[in-house]
C-alpha cells in the first residue's frame, strides 16, 4: 500500500457511506410511493420484505455493491398467498451494472410473479447460458428485459433527484406495464436520456 495515500482511502470510505445514506433514503421513499401507487391499481400491498444486499464476487471489504426491496402483492383479495411482487434493485458496481458500455449506477425496476432477492431472480450481466440449453430471456426495444415470468426495466440512478423523478421514471411506468400497456406507449417514441439502453440480447448473454 505504499502509493496509497493515506487521506485518499479515509475520503473514500467516508464518501461510500455518505452514498449509502442517500441510497438508503432513496429506496424508503421509493419503497412508499410504489406501495402507494399500486394501492391505487386495485392491487392489494401484503407486506414488504426487509432490503437484502450484495458483495463483490471477490469480496474483501464487505462493501455492498447491491440492494433488492420488494413488496409482496395479491392479485385479488380471495388470494391468499402473494401472487405478484413488484420492487427494485441497486445496482452499484461489478456485474450488476456490466452493461456493455455502461459505466454509472443502475436502479432496476422489476416485476415477478416469484419473489427475488440476491439468492434467485436478481439481475447482473453477462447471463451465462450452458452449452445446449437457452435462456428464456429478451429485451424490447432495447429498454425492457423479460424472462420467466418477469419484466425490468433500468433507470440511471443519478438521475433521480426528486419524488417527480421516482413516481415518472421508476414508479409509473412499472405500473403501466403491468397493466399490459406497450414498451412503445410507456417510453415513447424518444425515451427519456434517463432510462437505460440495452444491446441485443445475445450481447448480454455468454455459453459456458
Amino acid at each position: 500500500m505504499e502509493a496509497v495515500n493515506g487521506k485518499d482511502i479515509v475520503c473514500c470510505f467516508n464518501t461510500v457511506n455518505q452514498i449509502w445514506e442517500e441510497i438508503e433514503l432513496m429506496a424508503d421513499r421509493l419503497t412508499t410511493l410504489l406501495r402507494r401507487r399500486i394501492a391505487d391499481s386495485d392491487l392489494h400491498v401484503d407486506e414488504n420484505d426487509e432490503a437484502d444486499y450484495e458483495v463483490f464476487d471477490d469480496d474483501h471489504s464487505n462493501v455492498f455493491i447491491g440492494m433488492i426491496k420488494t413488496v409482496a402483492v395479491k392479485s385479488s383479495r380471495k388470494k391468499r398467498k402473494p401472487d405478484l411482487f413488484f420492487g427494485f434493485q441497486v445496482s452499484l458496481a461489478g456485474k450488476l451494472i456490466s452493461i456493455p458500455g455502461n459505466e454509472e449506477p443502475i436502479l432496476y425496476m422489476i416485476k415477478s410473479s416469484e419473489k427475488f432477492d440476491f439468492s434467485k431472480g436478481w439481475i447482473e450481466f453477462p447471463l451465462c447460458e450452458q452449452d445446449g440449453d437457452d435462456i428464456n430471456f429478451s429485451v424490447e426495444n432495447n429498454i425492457v428485459l423479460q424472462w420467466d415470468g418477469c419484466l425490468a426495466f433500468g433507470v440511471k440512478m443519478l438521475s433521480l433527484k426528486s419524488d417527480y423523478d421516482l413516481i415518472n421514471l421508476c414508479v409509473d411506468p412499472l405500473i403501466s406495464l403491468h397493466v399490459g400497456k406497450s414498451v412503445a406507449e410507456v417510453f415513447g417514441e424518444n425515451p427519456d436520456d434517463s432510462i437505460v439502453r440495452f444491446p441485443p440480447q445475445e450481447k448480454l448473454i455468454v455459453t459456458n
